[in-house]
C-alpha cells in the first residue's frame, strides 16, 4: 500500500484536541486560544481575534510556515511501544511483525481501550491588520485525526483475523496439497504454520452490527483553506470594545471513515479514501459509480469538498479582560470518490490473517478492504456535516508580562463523528514572558477524548517580534508516566513579522 507521512502517523486514533489550537505552536503549551491567539493563528479559532490592536504596533504583516502540532494517546500501550512504532510510522517502516502470542495480547489490550490522534500541518498563513481596516487573514492547514474503540470481539477479529475466536472452525492445508477443516483451538492454533492456514469459518454467524456493538473507528483528513476579516465594531473609551469576525473555508477531503454500531441492530457505516491508500474494494468496485483507481503523483488525490464558516465576537474591558465567542466549522463535505456504506450482513468468514503490528495506518487495506470482515455498496456521494464547534473563552492580562485565562469547546453535532468529539473540552492556562524575548506557556485540559493533561510550551520572540520559534507539548505527564501516555509535539520555527 502506498504511504505518505501524514497517513503513517495516524496509527490508531483521534479526536477534537486539534480545535483548541490547530497548528498553532504559541499556543499549543497554553491549554486555551479562543481569546489568545492572533493573526492568521486565529483562522479557525476565534476570526474576531484578527481585530485585536497588534502588540508590535509598527509590524503590520505576519506570516508563517511549516507549523505542526501533532498527538497520540493510547490507553492500551506503553510509552515505549507507542514510540518506537511511532517512530516506524514516521520512517514509513512496517514495523516488527506480531507473532500468534503477540497476537493475542494485542486483542485483549485494545479491547474495550480508545485510542486517538490528532495531527495538525499548518503550510502556509499570511495576515495583515491595521487598526482601521481591522485584519483580514489567509492560511493552508491539514487536520488529520482517527478515533478508535474495539470491543473483544471486533478486536479479535482485527488483530487475529482467520483465527479470532468468532471463526469457530478452519480451513487448512495439508502437507499433501488437500485441504481439512478443523476446530478452531488456541492452544493447536498457535502451534500450526500460520501461512496454512486459508480461512476462518463461523458456524454460528452474526451480523456485522451486532458483533460491531459499542465499537467505533473514525478517520477524516481534510485541507482547509481559510479567508478571513475581523475588526473592532464598537469602543467606549478604554471601557468596552467589540470585535466580531467571520472567516469563509474550502475544504478538500482525502479520507474519511465514520463506522459505528448501537448494538441494537443500527449501524452506521460510511467510508471515502483516497486511491492513495491503495485499498482495495474487490467485486464493490465494478459496480461504484464514485470509484476511483486513479494514482496520485505525490500528494493524496482528493475524493470530497466542501464550504464552512467561522463566526466570532469579542468584548474587551478595560483593556484588560478579554471575553471571546466563536462558532467554527458551520457548513457541510460532499464526498464523491470511493464512497461506500457498508452492508449489514452476516459474517461467515474471512481470509485476512489480522493486523501484523501496531501501525493500523500502513494496514487500513486488510481493515477495509475485500479481505476483511465488511462488505460494500457503491454510492456516488454522500454529503456529511462539519463538525461544528461552539467555544467560549476569556482571559485577563496582569501587566505586560502575564496573561492567564481558559477556554471551552462544545461539540454540536448530535452524533458525534470524525473530527468531532463526545464530550466538552475545558482548559486553563497562560503565558508569562519574564524577559522580552522568551515567552513560557502552561496549563491544565481534561475532556474530549483524551485523560487530564498538561501542556506547556516555549517561544522565542527575537528582533521585536520580527521572528518567532518555538516548540511546546500538550502533555508534560507523559514525561513521567509509563501507562496511557499521550506524545505530542508542536513546533515552528518560520514565523516572521515585518
Amino acid at each position: 500500500m502506498k504511504k505518505g507521512i501524514l497517513i503513517s502517523l495516524v496509527f490508531s486514533s483521534f479526536n477534537l484536541f486539534g480545535q483548541i489550537e490547530n497548528s498553532s505552536f504559541t499556543a499549543t503549551g497554553r491549554g486555551g486560544a479562543t481569546t489568545f491567539v492572533t493573526d492568521y493563528q486565529a483562522l479557525g479559532i476565534n476570526p474576531a481575534n484578527l481585530g485585536w490592536h497588534l502588540e508590535f504596533e509598527e509590524k503590520k504583516f505576519a506570516m508563517g510556515f511549516n507549523e505542526l502540532t501533532y498527538s497520540i494517546h493510547s490507553g492500551a500501550l506503553s510509552k515505549q511501544t507507542l514510540r518506537d512504532e511511532f517512530k516506524s510510522a514516521i520512517r514509513q517502516e512496517e514495523g516488527a511483525s506480531f507473532t500468534y502470542d503477540e497476537k493475542v495480547q494485542a486483542a485483549k489490550d485494545f479491547s474495550e481501550a480508545g485510542l486517538a490522534l490528532n495531527f495538525n500541518y499548518g503550510s502556509f498563513g499570511f495576515a495583515y491588520h491595521t487598526d482601521k481596516f481591522g485584519g483580514i487573514a489567509f492560511r493552508v492547514n491539514d487536520n488529520v485525526s482517527w478515533y478508535s474503540k474495539f470491543n473483544e470481539d471486533i478486536s479479535e477479529i482485527l488483530f487475529l483475523g482467520k483465527t479470532a475466536p468468532y471463526f469457530d472452525s478452519l480451513m487448512v492445508l495439508l502437507p499433501s496439497g488437500d485441504t481439512s477443516m478443523i476446530l478452531n483451538d488456541t492452544s493447536m492454533v498457535s502451534g500450526l504454520n500460520q501461512d496454512s492456514i486459508i480461512n476462518g469459518i463461523a458456524t454460528l454467524p452474526s451480523n456485522i452490527s451486532k458483533l460491531f456493538d459499542g465499537s467505533q473507528i473514525s478517520l477524516s483528513w481534510t485541507r482547509e483553506y481559510n479567508l478571513s476579516y475581523g475588526r473592532k465594531i464598537i469602543e467606549k473609551d478604554s471601557v468596552f470594545a467589540l470585535y466580531a469576525g467571520v472567516g469563509i473555508k474550502y475544504f478538500q477531503g482525502m479520507a474519511y471513515v465514520d463506522i459505528t454500531s448501537n448494538g441494537n441492530g443500527q449501524m452506521e457505516a460510511f467510508s471515502s479514501m483516497s486511491s492513495a491508500f491503495g485499498i482495495n474494494y474487490g467485486d464493490a468496485a465494478l459496480s461504484n459509480p464514485s470509484a476511483d483507481s486513479i494514482a496520485s503523483s505525490f500528494l493524496p488525490r482528493s475524493v470530497g469538498h466542501g464550504f464552512g464558516m467561522d463566526f466570532g465576537v469579542n468584548v474587551l474591558l478595560f483593556n484588560k479582560l478579554k471575553i471571546g465567542l466563536a462558532v467554527n466549522n458551520i457548513g457541510s463535505m460532499t464526498w464523491d470518490g470511493n464512497v461506500y456504506t457498508v452492508k449489514d450482513t452476516l459474517v461467515f468468514d474471512t481470509q485476512s490473517a489480522g493486523l501484523n503490528n501496531f501501525n493500523v495506518a500502513s494496514q487500513l487495506g486488510d481493515i477495509l478492504g475485500e479481505d476483511g470482515v465488511f462488505e460494500y455498496n457503491g454510492l456516488a456521494s454522500k454529503t456529511v456535516q462539519l463538525p461544528t464547534v461552539v467555544r467560549f473563552g476569556a482571559s485577563i492580562e496582569l501587566g505586560k508580562k502575564i496573561e492567564l485565562g481558559f477556554d471551552m469547546l462544545l461539540p454540536t453535532n448530535e452524533v458525534p463523528g470524525p473530527g468531532s468529539s463526545q464530550n466538552a473540552i475545558i482548559g486553563f492556562g497562560g503565558d508569562v514572558q519574564p524577559i522580552p524575548w522568551v515567552r513560557l506557556s502552561a496549563g491544565v485540559m481534561t475532556g474530549g477524548n483524551y485523560d487530564m493533561s498538561i501542556p506547556i510550551g516555549l517561544t522565542f520572540v527575537l528582533g521585536k517580534g520580527s521572528f518567532e520559534a518555538g516548540l511546546a507539548s500538550r502533555d508534560a505527564i507523559t514525561f513521567f508516566v509509563n501507562d496511557g501516555p499521550t506524545l505530542s509535539l508542536s513546533t515552528g520555527f518560520m514565523r516572521f513579522r515585518f
